[in-house]
């Protein structure tokens, strides 16, 4: 049996789950294990095994099912570093609860003050006086009494947490920025650099050593140490968007951008076998840019991502009914994790009508334009459709800015760090799914994962959606121009009009894609790493 071996080096507190290489990662490790001819080994910094587990249980992957090779121990400065987080939330917490506890005691105790008071009165004309004085404020006292039922009723179990997060957010962004955020600190961002760097010499020896590992690949082109590798290796690039994007992407956080961008650079120019996702990237960027020749790149498009698994529910008279119903608990749920508002119970109704894009927050994601569209559609159009997405709108402040000024807090709900099944409900129970990117190395996972679960989508017109979306007729009814708001109101408003027909039309290409299974991807990886170690002649997948 052949060994090969998967190369991860991401820094630390990158939680895999977060990251769009995680959803790539799960797929390709659950096909991978099912193969009998040959094994992989996983090679990974010692802070990324307890992530890599998660990702492992959030897959249904066995947590034996693959070997890791790490460092033994994380650095000495790691751990003190997260213990010293753990006491400060500890504190934070111990702090909040002796708060609730002097509030809760106060009160006690103004009230035992006033019953004793009233208890003991004996003069009948200061308490009539007292009743007369205090007539005028009945009112008042009416209103108030209302007033904190309803804050009660709000600070239930689900309120408090809610209340919770949002404070500690506020107080982690105003005075442990340094400490909690490491990219926002240049002194906390060169340690972590420096860990790094120890972290992949160590990472090298070991997989150096290990001889009868045929050939390494690494499915992200951020780790230049990948090189040091005394074997075969096979890079993946499946993007290089910051080149696409340099001034957006740098007002987030020029330094750690530039250092990312240039490791990326490296790699490229260390390595001598590539991966891509598509045509686009293999000759627009590594032919054009980086001048990489084409015979040393492959292009091996994605498999199908399918959601429907996550929330099937079968066993009763109507399982589409019992499907729905489920996804509609699972998203009152994943309502709990809204961001930036303070009012996701507008969106608590069983029946709510919605739009959904599921992306993280970056430039090349053109959120701007697709929150201009559909303000157009909300007020000009009067689309009574509220607005899903899935990022977090701090991490570009401009989305916040703009969702606040144009007062959408009730139409528009970000949600962040969804389940797979909270996602996979979220795309169940839109009406209509959009994609507005402007960049992508692939065609985005979007396009599978909406029509699985049975709903239509309408995308932007790029050069990777084009290459599987080939059917003229079916682009011209479902893709539009990224780059003209107006646009992409009118594809939403036609999508949202034409449902059914959209539907109907789409599900014909899914089946068509539907052939091309992870287990195919696999496959052709294999056979790509056969190549280059020499075990075996044969074609590395599509080029």
């Amino acid at each position: 049996m052949k060994t090969f071996g998967i190369y991860l080096a991401y820094p630390p507190e990158v939680d895999l789950r977060a990251e769009g290489l995680g959803r790539y990662l799960a797929e390709f490790l659950n096909a991978a294990r099912e193969r009998t001819d040959v094994r992989f080994v996983i090679a990974c910094p010692s802070w990324t095994i307890k992530s890599l587990h998660e990702l492992f249980k959030r897959a249904g992957i066995p947590l034996n099912a693959f070997e890791i090779i790490s460092p033994k121990a994380e650095p000495v400065i790691l751990r003190l570093y997260r213990a010293y987080q753990s006491y400060k939330r500890r504190q934070r917490k111990r702090y909040f609860s002796r708060t609730i506890a002097y509030l809760a005691a106060l009160k006690a105790r103004l009230i035992i003050r006033g019953e004793k008071t009233l208890a003991t009165m004996r003069s009948g004309f200061v308490l009539g006086f007292l009743i007369v004085l205090a007539s005028p404020f009945v009112g008042i006292i009416y209103v108030l009494y209302l007033l904190r039922q309803l804050l009660l009723s709000l600070l239930t179990f689900v309120g408090i947490v809610r209340i919770w997060r949002r404070l500690n957010g506020w107080f982690q962004n105003l005075a442990l920025a340094p400490t909690v955020k490491p990219q926002s600190s240049v002194t906390t961002l060169r340690f972590y650099r420096f860990m790094e760097e120890g972290e992949a010499k160590l990472l090298c020896n070991q997989i150096n050593a290990r001889k009868e590992i045929a050939a390494w690949y690494a499915p992200a082109a951020f780790w230049p140490h990948f090189n040091q590798i005394k074997a075969p290796r096979l890079t993946c690039v499946p993007d290089v968007v910051l080149a696409e994007f340099p001034a957006a992407f740098s007002l987030l956080n020029g330094e750690r951008l530039l250092d990312a961008f240039k490791a990326i650079q490296r790699t490229i120019e260390g390595g001598d076998r590539f991966v891509t996702y598509s045509d686009e990237v293999k000759y627009r960027t590594l032919v054009a840019r980086y001048r990489v020749a084409p015979d040393s790149i492959t292009v091996v498009r994605h498999g199908v991502n399918r959601l429907d698994d996550l929330i099937a529910v079968s066993g009763f008279p109507d399982n589409k009914a019992a499907t729905d119903g489920f996804c509609r608990n699972l998203f009152r749920v994943a309502l709990h994790k809204a961001v930036g508002t303070a009012n996701a119970f507008h969106f608590d109704s069983g029946d709510v009508q919605f739009i959904f894009y599921a992306t993280q927050f970056r430039p090349n994601k053109n959120i701007i334009s697709l929150l201009k569209a559909y303000e157009y559609l909300l007020r000009r159009r009067y689309i009574g459709h509220k607005l899903v997405l899935t990022g977090d709108p701090h991490g570009l402040p401009e989305i916040a800015e703009f969702i606040k000024e144009r007062d959408l807090q009730n139409d528009v709900l970000c949600l962040h760090d969804l389940s797979a099944q909270e996602l996979a409900a979220c795309y169940r129970l839109a009406d209509l799914v959009v994609n507005p990117s402007l960049s992508e190395g692939g065609c985005p996972f979007t396009l599978s994962e909406s029509l699985s679960v049975g709903t239509p989508l309408v995308m932007a017109r790029i050069a990777v959606t084009e290459e599987v979306v080939t059917d003229p007729e079916l682009q011209e009814l479902m893709l539009f121009d990224p780059h003209h708001w107006q646009d992409i109101a009118a594809r939403i408003e036609w999508g949202l009009n034409n449902r059914d027909f959209l539907l109907e039309r789409q599900l014909e290409l899914y089946e068509k894609l539907s052939q091309r299974t992870w287990g195919t991807v696999v496959g052709e990886h294999i056979a790509i790493l056969d190549r280059i170690s020499g075990s075996a002649p044969g074609i590395a997948g599509s080029s």
